[in-house]
């Protein structure tokens, strides 16, 4: 795994978060995840604009955010593929000083987007407390605790419901259901994620945001996951319920016009 950090302008190879960070004491951070593909970001635009905007609504006023990623190391035979996770802190001092803003960038070797297998999903019993606006922050250890939860029973994944009942997400990804026909996404502001993949699949599918309960996740007949790392992943089955394997040939598109394959 590859660091940076970004200070005046330019990526600083090698960096490492210090301890008085805010980042780690206290999970003050907002990240936006970018796949690469032979070398090539995608969506990056898409992510900085994210990230900017999780910066402003959190409270950073004057925050410098690169126009391009830091250069990573070509793989053995071929460009680098992966993703680039980009965290933006709290910087250091006390918990209610002013955010002065660390930028980091760490890049992990991984496929991106090439399984496409269906797979199982469960409910954890644990309700869900989502931050504020869909952004995404650094504490993530519910979502850790859940993808825990449904790696123990067998499972891939974990649905996320907020303490009312609403359905929010998957562990680590947004989440499509089919319901009479129609797909839906959890809205931002039941806890849903604002990412890239999300919004693309929404404007090909004219998906729309609501904030399904109980009653509408029996009704959903099919079901697929979305984020940077996997793409479109559909979903066999939910909670022991067989599910249609439906995803309007997404999948297919995704390859061709964004990952280019």
């Amino acid at each position: 795994m590859n660091a940076w950090r970004f200070r005046s302008g330019l990526w600083e190879d090698g960096a490492v978060v210090p301890p008085d960070d805010r980042g780690f004491r206290y999970g003050m951070s907002v990240f936006e995840t970018v796949a690469v593909v032979g070398g090539r970001a995608l969506f990056l635009k898409e992510h900085l604009v994210r990230l900017g905007r999780a910066a402003a609504a959190r409270g950073w006023r004057q925050v410098v955010l690169p126009d391009g990623l830091p250069e990573i190391p070509r793989g053995k035979v071929a460009p680098a593929t992966g993703v680039v996770r980009l965290y933006l802190t709290a910087g250091p001092g006390g918990a209610l000083d002013p955010l002065s803003g660390s930028l980091f960038a760490l890049f992990e070797a991984c496929a991106v987007g090439t399984d496409f297998s269906p797979i199982r999903v469960v409910s954890p019993p644990a309700p869900y407390f989502p931050g504020p606006g869909g952004w995404k922050t650094g504490n993530y250890w519910q979502n850790v605790d859940a993808l825990g939860f449904a790696r123990a029973t067998g499972a891939d994944d974990a649905l996320l419901y907020n303490p009312s009942g609403a359905l929010v997400s998957a562990s680590m990804a947004n989440v499509f259901l089919q319901i009479a026909g129609r797909w839906v996404t959890p809205a931002r502001e039941a806890g849903a994620r604002d990412g890239v993949v999300r919004a693309w699949v929404m404007d090909r599918l004219a998906a729309e945001e609501e904030v399904p309960g109980p009653d509408d996740i029996l009704r959903g007949t099919a079901c697929f996951l979305t984020n940077s790392r996997v793409g479109i992943r559909r979903v066999a089955e939910l909670d022991g319920r067989p599910l249609l394997l439906e995803d309007a040939g997404l999948q297919k598109r995704y390859r061709e016009e964004i990952l280019g394959s």
